[in-house]
């Protein structure tokens, strides 16, 4: 069996991660790439021909993780990710909303479908070293979901302390608490063998919305190269890509735990193994 050293695979690596947003005329989303050891970041419209311009050194991505639902159907079902993320502890910490609701929600979905067919032709179909639940089937395509990405590793006495946030803001405070408590660090010393450690600081001193939410994006990509995910969701609905199991907060542990149990369809992933509802988690 061959060995692959981890500075072989850091140097061939290529990830990308797209916040998604709507407008053709301004630009609001976000594009984060990783290749080898190089990371970029920038702001697009919602057309290719934009978002196209800050991919461009993606040959092959063999993640790509987009903040959209990125469903096997058109149905509008009812998510159970999202049913999850929006009670209890996370309701109020890193609430999900809801995308089978008319309006944002609606528009969210459409944006997630038409971001991943754009994406189709950049996103490997090679199966990765550790296991992870496919939706889109054979593409290597995760959803992010920034806000509890960072959300669930802050712990409860941060949480104490947060202020009261206009709407829209939470996110901004939450990439700030992983500033100020080096977390950014922490994940590339986790996620070593696919994050350079220039990863770290590209993060710590990107003061853009959209551009700090594609470099959470392009984080959970990493996440699932490495093999060192979590995920939480079912086939029908999707399921939401988060950071590894190690670095949750004792109360989002024990939160999921909690809030799993009154959605049996729900399974949590973690490192490629399932833990169907009633298999206890590690």
């Amino acid at each position: 069996m061959e060995i692959i050293e981890p500075n072989i695979v850091l140097a061939k690596m290529q990830l990308l991660g797209l916040d998604v947003g709507f407008s053709a005329v301004k630009a609001t989303s976000g594009v984060a790439t990783l290749t080898g050891t190089t990371c970029a970041v920038g702001r697009a419209t919602a057309t290719v021909a934009s978002r196209s311009k800050l991919w461009s050194r993606i040959s092959m991505a063999a993640v790509v993780a987009v903040d959209a639902p990125l469903l096997p159907t058109s149905d509008l079902c009812i998510r159970s990710a999202e049913r999850l993320f929006a009670r209890g502890q996370f309701q109020r910490r890193c609430k999900a909303g809801f995308s089978h609701i008319k309006g944002t929600g609606l528009e969210l979905r459409r944006a997630g479908s038409e971001s991943a067919m754009q994406l189709e032709y950049l996103t490997s179909i090679d199966p990765l070293a550790t296991a992870f639940p496919l939706v889109l089937a054979p593409r290597n395509l995760v959803e992010a979901f920034p806000n509890a990405f960072l959300g669930v590793c802050v712990s409860a006495e941060q949480y104490a302390c947060m202020p009261t946030l206009r709407r829209g803001k939470k996110f901004d405070w939450l990439y700030g608490e992983w500033c100020q408590t080096g977390r950014f660090r922490l994940l590339v010393k986790e996620l070593a063998s696919v994050l350079p450690e220039c990863f770290a600081s590209r993060c710590e001193i990107n003061p853009d919305h959209e551009e700090r939410a594609a470099l959470i994006c392009l984080a959970t990509a990493a996440c699932v190269a490495s093999g060192r995910y979590t995920a939480v969701g079912e086939p029908v609905g999707g399921y939401f890509f988060l950071p590894p199991w190690s670095t949750w907060a004792d109360w989002a542990r024990t939160e999921l735990n909690v809030q799993r149990h009154a959605d049996t369809t729900v399974t949590v992933w973690i490192d490629g193994v399932a833990f169907p509802n009633g298999k206890k988690l590690p």
